[in-house]
């Protein structure tokens, strides 16, 4: 219900801003030349009108996270959800090309990372590579990793582990770093 009442409101202030710029475009636009103290009241109230707009602008923009938020919730109750995070050691060497998630045998996610992605991680940025529901209780995840190290050497990681899900959210990382005198880096699963 709340999630209508906020569509609703959404699509209200839009029509409102449309209102409020074709108005805008009447006034500066339409009509032969006007005198002087004419142009110069349209153009104060050009200038009410763009403040207005930003002011609109804002608000549809509040009211669309909002929309997400309660969207997320609605989705993934927090009871029940879990998140799988991806970090990489900063600086270092190792990138992920691909990660993909499997859990009970089913997939859940994969994803390729773009050259941005890679340079966010390494400068300590973390992805969310998975957001959704999982019951209580034990489940087999997989993961299963291709990248690059130093020297552009391909590395293929695969792991599984056997997770145990209690009430409230669980969150896990998969956490990346080289390996001294190692030819393949470690792949961390870390609980939260």
């Amino acid at each position: 219900m709340m999630y209508l009442a906020c569509t609703k409101h959404f699509w209200r202030s839009l029509g409102i801003l449309f209102a409020v710029c074709v108005s805008c475009e009447f006034l500066t636009g339409a009509g032969a030349a006007p005198q002087t103290d004419v142009r110069s009241d349209t153009h104060e109230r050009f200038i009410e009108l763009d403040g207005e707009i930003q002011e609109i602008k804002e608000e549809i923009l509040g009211i669309n996270r909002e929309i997400l938020q309660l969207e997320e919730q609605l989705l993934y109750p927090h009871g029940q959800q879990l998140v799988v995070l991806v970090s990489v050691a900063n600086n270092s060497p190792v990138s992920p090309d691909n990660i993909s998630l499997q859990l009970n045998g089913q997939a859940l996610s994969q994803h390729t990372y773009t050259g941005s992605e890679d340079a966010a991680l390494q400068e300590g940025g973390v992805h969310r590579l998975y957001t959704g529901r999982l019951s209580d209780g034990e489940h087999r995840l997989e993961v299963s990793v291709t990248g690059k190290q130093a020297g552009g050497k391909v590395f293929h990681q695969q792991r599984n582990v056997t997770i145990t899900k209690l009430p409230g959210a669980k969150y896990l990382e998969l956490h990346l770093e080289p390996v001294e005198n190692s030819p393949e880096p470690a792949l961390t699963i870390r609980e939260w």
